[in-house]
């Protein structure tokens, strides 16, 4: 992922990531072309010791991936057309085990290894 990202900063182009593990689903957009929004690297450093899982170690509960998916499909689409409010900036999580939804404001960090130049460098 953080590869993709990184291509997306770099070319301007909006990242709409999603991912499942076991009854846990999480979903945003990370659009670089405001100056204001965090990439995927402001969230998820990839530097951070964050702990490895894997579906094929701890499972995915199925229908959560079919949820997320056509969550990301929606915010493609929106993003496409112009349509409504993205995800930008919000970080939504799914817990299927009690099918709630929550979310949090997540922030650009200026000093992100990926993103951090662009506000200095939209100055220039």
């Amino acid at each position: 992922r953080h590869l993709l990202n990184a291509a997306c900063v770099r070319h301007q182009k909006p990242l709409v990531a999603g991912a499942a593990i076991r009854f846990d689903g999480q979903l945003s957009v990370y659009d670089t072309r405001d100056n204001d929004a965090p990439c995927y690297a402001c969230v998820f450093p990839p530097d951070s010791d964050f702990e490895e899982t894997l579906c094929s170690t701890l499972g995915v509960f199925a229908p959560l991936v079919g949820i997320i998916g056509t969550m990301q499909a929606a915010e493609a689409l929106k993003l496409l057309s112009g349509v409504g409010r993205p995800l930008t900036g919000r970080l939504q999580m799914l817990d299927a085990g009690a099918m709630e939804w929550s979310e949090i404001r997540v922030s650009r960090n200026p000093s992100c290894s990926v993103c951090g130049r662009r506000a200095a460098q939209a100055a220039d």
